[in-house]
């Protein structure tokens, strides 16, 4: 294909993309522009990329948005990425597919470029520590401690980041021994009380010592 044949394609590529989100209605505005934004990235269509609807909007920890995108040239591939906010338009995409270890899917890539997914379908996902260990540089943080892994996977949501996540700061303190799940509570120093005239040198006894003023 010619430079100016690809310079048309991304012209009518880019097209549909400002047509579709100009159909779409003011509430469904913003996840119509992360539609979009992921269908130019993968350089198809946006009736090729489906979002989630079924999505809580107000729900906090705010939930991604889930979007499925399908190969035009095989309908049976799927690729399914999620967006964290489609208030801002800024974010990465994250390929959601099956953990290593569990087999869960996970964001197990981030998605910025098609090269960026071109690297991780090259290359796949590598090895995963038994342990729950560090994960390697390649997987994204929303990997690590991601709540859709199974129970007995290592990297399964552990109790104190789930606390935290749901603002249960305080229960998250203290998990372990006798005291789990309450706040632990540091002793209280010794109040020491500093003399009157230590703290307010001018003043002596119960009256005022009189300042001398510039003439």
């Amino acid at each position: 294909m010619s430079i100016a044949e690809r310079a048309v394609a991304a012209h009518r590529v880019a097209q549909q993309h400002l047509d579709y989100q100009a159909t779409a209605a003011d509430a469904d505005a913003d996840i119509a522009r992360v539609v979009g934004q992921l269908a130019e990235l993968l350089g198809v269509g946006p009736h090729r990329v489906r979002p989630d609807r079924t999505r809580a909007r107000r729900s906090l920890p705010l939930e991604p948005l889930t979007l499925h995108a399908t190969d035009p040239d095989d309908p049976l591939r799927r690729y399914t990425f999620t967006y964290l906010d489609p208030f801002y338009d800024d974010e990465s995409f994250f390929l959601l597919e099956p953990c290593p270890l569990c087999a869960a899917p996970v964001p197990l890539a981030e998605i910025r470029t098609l090269a960026d997914l071109g690297a991780f379908l090259a290359a796949g996902p590598e090895p995963l520590p038994g342990d729950g260990g560090t994960p390697p540089d390649s997987y994204p943080d929303a990997f690590d401690q991601h709540p859709a892994h199974t129970a007995a996977c290592a990297y399964r949501e552990s109790q104190r980041v789930g606390l935290m996540r749901r603002g249960h700061c305080a229960e998250a303190l203290d998990l372990d021994g006798p005291q789990a799940g309450r706040v632990r509570r540091q002793p209280v120093a010794e109040r020491v009380e500093i003399p009157l005239e230590q703290r307010f040198p001018w003043i002596t006894g119960a009256g005022l010592m009189v300042l001398p003023t510039r003439a």
